[in-house]
């Protein structure tokens, strides 16, 4: 499953804070920045770091063995930072659900581009490594998906945050 972030021209680059949103109602859309407030998720960059926004879902195609197109999540966040320092921070938004199957769901997409870009960079130099699941409705930390989020960094190397803020430091 090759996957060619640099092949893509989707991308931006920002140095402050921002919000990503995702209009899932249009099959050609995908996950877009917008002001601060309006986001699904918010990205909180005061120390003003270079932060490129990249989105992958409908954006950078990823195709499976049998030839279908691989789920991937809504977007990467690449940070720079002065000591040439690189984060990633995967993102994926969901809306929202009365129940809370929007969590695996989720993790699971989350995980399934982790392991695709794992597969095709070398990503242990990286200085942090995180996946953020959002949802607008549900913006705190789920104390009771602990075990999830155990197994996701385990089979990741990718710590999993469900919250609606990104906090860039």
């Amino acid at each position: 499953m090759k996957i060619d972030l640099f092949a893509t021209t989707c991308f931006e680059q920002r140095t402050d804070s921002f919000g990503i949103y995702d209009d899932s109602s249009f099959p050609t859309e995908s996950a877009q920045l917008v002001s601060f407030n309006d986001g699904t998720a918010k990205v909180e960059n005061a120390n003003s770091y270079s932060v490129y926004f990249v989105p992958l879902d409908k954006n950078i195609v990823c195709l499976r063995a049998d030839g279908n197109q691989e789920s991937q999540c809504d977007a990467v966040l690449i940070c720079i930072r002065p000591e040439n320092n690189y984060d990633f921070y995967f993102v994926e938004l969901k809306e929202a659900n009365k129940t809370m199957s929007w969590i695996p769901d989720g993790a699971k997409q989350l995980k399934t581009t982790i392991l695709n870009f794992k597969g095709n960079y070398n990503l242990s130099c990286l200085s942090k490594k995180a996946a953020f699941l959002a949802n607008k409705s549900h913006p705190c930390y789920h104390y009771n998906q602990q075990e999830l989020m155990e197994r996701f960094r385990n089979e990741t190397g990718f710590r999993l945050n469900i919250c609606a803020t990104i906090t860039v430091k």
